[in-house]
């Protein structure tokens, strides 16, 4: 839908810069045409990007200058062949500077003077096509003689090249100059595209106002692809510039797929540009159609703007129409509005019949383009690339040749394909010079393949000759644009054998039992049997059991087949099926039987009988069931593992073979095997990838745990015949591998940690930490090892204990740490870990677990010479300060709290001590509560003193204050011993006296 936006946006532009800003008297229908010629440039969404455009360009320039030196050679110092490419320059430069007629008829006419100078010239490309042709006739004469296959396939190869060689050498030298003249033209016009992408891109870089589009626009690369006019029409750069960067990209993919067309696809890279080119032109069929809404919309928009004229709706809209009217007074002698949108609307009238005209002749000349035939490829049936007829003679007479072969030919386009009868008469070229009637290959029928492009032709052959061949195609209608094209060469091999023996070869030949007690056991002699062929080849050579050729009828040899040996009345075959007469009856246990199979060639005396295996009847034993044992493997979680299965073929059974021999076991069918996984781990048999023998291979999930483990697979032989595969591996975890090994200097598995206080001169915090790698020498080495098989090492505390962590490997323990009594141990524990398919852990050694304990932090506990307070009848008013001289020491030997208050911060500590800790202030507390009544006790700072009942005690009273301190580290040195106070009353006496 880009085309028909485009045409909107400018012809709207358009329409109301000439009604409100008449800035010219030019007329305007130009204008609109000239506008109109960029807009028909874009013609793409430009499905690829100036990089490509450029890698596609240079590619195809340099394949062509090859071409040309190729064409010239020989020549290259020759005066008229320097003339002839000057001039051509010439031609071109003057067409595209629009030269009169004259210039271009001088130029044409010097043109075609120096080619007939050229063509008389001898050059090297003559001489390259005389030994060409030479070549061939000494291949196809050595060809005609060959004696044995193997030259026979050999020189149908080289011819077949050879000829490919002088088909392209040939058409460069029967017009030389020709040659030349279009290959430098499609030079200078690749030159021309890669200046304009290089321009382009120079802009999209840089560009970012009016004046570097103006200079964008005059650049001389570009000259002549946009019209200067657009600047003064337009103004809003954005658009212009998306405006001129699709005429010139869109102009470059057009002239870039005409160039492909006309160098034939030369070059793969300029071939792929010309598709993507080619794929939205389709498209861009569709888009059309709407047109004629797009007019409409352009005449609802007028009418808006005619309408928003005379209604107003802006402030300054009057002052608006009055410089209109003042622009039109002043240049009255231009057109007027009235005049200019009949023009608009009379141009968009007969542009909408132009439109519909061009698209129809575009449809018309697309249809030509997607019947014609750009190349035409022979598909090879086989890796050698050989057609091969086979013929085999018994006594001088043809007993058997191939049937009608089926030749495959890829058509590019694939469009082509659709009408390919209709177009095109093909046939196959085998020498030459022939006439029809020597035409040696008869197309016997054709099937198309619309969808893929693949043309099938059947063929016969009637002669006995070996031949290069290519498929040539003759235009039905050369008026439709239609070329005459041929596909390479490739050789048709023909071959014969004299045949003095047949022997038939059946998968089942070396069977020697079948199953009296299962009426289903048969052996089937004639399903996959072929002929082998004894005799000579076409060099008198002898060939012993040669394979028939699979293509060759061979309805004149007849196999019948028969029972001899020991007890032929047990048993009857019949086409080739060998039965007992009666089964379930234990007297055939032991018979014996020998089967033949005669070959006779009708129309001859030809006999031959080939005799198979002895087979005797036997009783059906067990399903056989075959272990086997696979090569270990090592555990590994990034990507599943795969080992062969190695399958044990022969007719013992049990758990020693099959049952079966190899090649009746690789012509089972897929759907026999039933697979089993493992009972743990999801270890799985399967086929191996494209196989056509059934071979397996077990396949061992990723993150699978050590262990071993038996999938299986049952296996359907026939009816009465079945085996199972039992194969074992074992998955490996090698301890050594991924052990942390403890550094001796550090630990042996249990460590003390020391606190952090921090900082030390002045601390605020408090922790112990550890980084737990470092207590292992081999850290590094066994992260590297695990991480090889998708495993980490992670680091746990086997217990949670609140103020316990790890972060980033880092054990922690801050000052929220509560280990209540019992306490638990601080255990870490090592552990390698992977995942296995199902997202589980697996732990690949045995954890590794590290014992912590901490460094006591508590401190120490002071008290003073006595702890004991006096009170009597002298001082019974008093208060007494029952936490004086007591003190609390850190760790770190700085008193924390004394006289019962907590120090402050300060010279020994950067904030209060105790939170460092973690610790609370002591309290204090009456060892017995019913003395409450006769004290005043402050519990947080000790202050005692005697309640109005105390003061009237009448008896001594000793009362017991305890001081409460905890410490979440441990035990608190020197504090079970010193933590009481002893008031002693005795209101008789003077405290003194007490």
């Amino acid at each position: 839908m880009k085309k028909n936006f485009v045409r909107v946006m400018l012809f709207g532009a358009l329409a109301l810069t000439v009604s409100t800003t008449v800035t010219s008297c030019k007329d305007y229908d130009d204008d609109i045409k000239n506008l109109q010629e960029q807009i028909d440039k874009v013609t793409s969404t430009n499905p690829v990007s100036t990089e490509d455009m450029k890698t596609a360009i240079s590619s195809a320039i340099q394949t062509l200058q090859t071409q040309l030196q190729t064409a010239i050679d020989g020549k290259a110092d020759a005066k008229a062949v320097q003339d002839l490419l000057k001039t051509v320059e010439a031609l071109q430069t003057a067409l595209e500077n629009k030269a009169d007629a004259s210039t271009i008829k001088t130029l044409g006419d010097q043109i075609t003077a120096l080619s007939e100078q050229v063509n008389s010239i001898e050059g090297t490309l003559n001489k390259t096509k005389e030994d060409l042709e030479a070549k061939v006739a000494d291949l196809t004469e050595k060809l005609a003689g060959a004696a044995s296959s193997e030259d026979l396939e050999k020189l149908a190869d080289e011819l077949a090249e050879a000829k490919n060689e002088l088909k392209a050498v040939k058409e460069m030298a029967d017009n030389n100059a020709a040659a030349i003249v279009s290959i430098q033209a499609n030079i200078l016009e690749l030159q021309k595209l890669d200046g304009r992408i290089s321009a382009l891109e120079t802009f999209n870089q840089n560009a970012a106002s009016k004046d570097d589009l103006a200079d964008y626009v005059a650049h001389s690369e570009l000259a002549g692809l946009v019209d200067d006019e657009v600047l003064e029409l337009l103004k809003d750069n954005g658009s212009i510039a998306k405006y001129v960067n699709d005429a010139i990209e869109s102009q470059v993919l057009a002239e870039a797929s005409a160039i492909n067309l006309a160098i034939k696809g030369v070059d793969g890279r300029l071939a792929t540009l010309s598709t993507n080119f080619e794929t939205y032109k389709q498209e861009q069929a569709t888009a059309y159609q709407t047109v004629t809404g797009n007019i409409t919309t352009l005449t609802t928009f007028k009418t808006t703007i005619e309408t928003a004229l005379t209604d107003g709706g802006y402030e300054n809209f009057a002052a608006v129409l009055t410089e209109i009217t003042t622009i039109k007074t002043s240049y009255g002698y231009c057109a007027t509005k009235e005049v200019f949108d009949g023009k608009v609307e009379a141009y968009l009238a007969d542009y909408k019949k132009t439109v519909n005209d061009k698209f129809a002749a575009l449809e018309k000349r697309l249809t030509a383009l997607e019947n014609q035939i750009q190349s035409i490829v022979y598909i090879p049936e086989y890796e050698d690339g050989q057609v091969k007829f086979m013929s085999y003679f018994y006594d001088n007479k043809l007993v058997a040749e191939t049937e009608p072969i089926r030749m495959k030919f890829r058509i590019s386009p694939a469009t082509a394909a659709a009408n390919f009868a209709e177009n095109y008469t093909p046939s196959f070229d085998g020498q030459e010079i022939k006439t029809r009637a020597a035409e040696i290959y008869h197309i016997e029928k054709t099937e198309v393949d619309e969808a893929t492009g693949i043309v099938t032709f059947t063929v016969s052959t009637s002669t006995d000759k070996s031949f290069a061949v290519s498929l040539n195609l003759i235009a039905k209608d050369q008026s439709k644009n239609l070329t005459n094209i041929s596909s390479n060469y490739f050789p048709v091999i023909s071959d014969y054998r004299a045949v003095t023996g047949v022997a038939v070869k059946s998968p089942n030949e070396a069977a020697s039992s079948i199953l009296y007690d299962k009426p289903l056991s048969v052996i089937d002699y004639a399903t996959g049997a072929v002929l082998q062929i004894t005799g000579t080849d076409r060099a008198g050579k002898n060939i012993d059991n040669e394979p028939m050729a699979s293509s060759v009828n061979t309805e004149k040899f007849v196999v019948t087949y028969s029972v001899g040996g020991t007890d032929p009345e047990s048993y009857t075959i019949e086409n080739g099926v060998l039965k007992l007469t009666t089964y379930n009856d234990a007297s055939f246990n032991g018979k014996k039987v020998t089967p033949e199979a005669k070959v006779e060639i009708i129309g001859t005396n030809f006999s031959k009988v080939t005799t198979f295996t002895e087979v005797t009847a036997k009783a059906a034993s067990a399903d056989p069931e075959v272990p086997s044992t696979i090569a270990a493997i090592e555990f590994d979680g990034t990507k599943e593992q795969v080992a062969d299965v190695t399958v044990t073929y022969g007719t013992i059974g049990g758990s020693t073979d099959i049952g079966i021999l190899q090649a009746a076991y690789e012509k089972l069918p897929q759907e026999n095997f039933t697979f089993k996984p493992s009972a743990t781990g999801g270890v799985t048999l399967r086929f191996k990838a494209n196989t056509t023998k059934n071979e397996l291979e077990i396949v061992v999930p990723k993150g699978t745990e050590a262990g071993t483990y038996v999938p299986e697979v049952k296996v359907k032989v026939s009816d009465v015949q079945n085996f199972t595969l039992k194969p074992s591996i074992e998955v490996k975890v090698t301890a050594a591998t991924y052990t942390l090994v403890y550094d001796g200097n550090l630990t042996s598995g249990t460590m003390a940690l020391k606190p952090n206080l921090i900082p030390i001169a002045k601390p605020t915090s408090l922790n112990f930490a550890m980084s737990i790698p470092t207590l292992f020498t081999n850290y590094e080495t066994i992260v590297e090892k695990a991480e090889a098989v998708g495993a980490t090492v992670q680091f746990s505390l086997t217990e949670e204990i609140t103020g316990v962590s790890i972060v980033n490997n880092v054990l922690t323990i801050d000052k929220t740490y509560s280990n209540p009594d019992p306490a638990k141990d601080i255990v870490v524990a090592a552990k390698v870990i992977a995942k296995n398919t199902a997202g589980e852990d697996v732990e690949l050694v045995v954890a590794k677990e590290t014992t912590f304990t901490l460094t006591d932090v508590s401190g120490t506990w002071a008290a003073p010479g006595s702890t004991e307070i006096k009170i009597g009848s002298d001082n019974l008013n008093n208060s007494f300060p029952l936490a004086k001289d007591f003190k609390w020491t850190a760790s770190n030997s700085k008193v924390m709290w004394k006289d019962g208050a907590e120090v402050t911060a300060g010279t020994d500590w950067g904030v209060a001590p105790l939170g460092i800790f973690g610790f609370v202030a002591p309290t204090f507390e009456l060892a017995d509560a019913d003395n409450a009544k006769y004290v005043i006790l402050n519990k947080n700072t000790g202050a005692f003193s005697l309640s109005e009942a105390g003061k009237v005690l009448s008896v001594s009273k000793d009362i017991v204050v305890n001081i409460v301190a905890e410490s979440r580290w441990g035990t608190i040195t020197g504090y079970d011993a010193a933590k009481t106070v002893t008031v002693k009353i005795d209101l008789s006496k003077e405290a003194a006296s007490i």
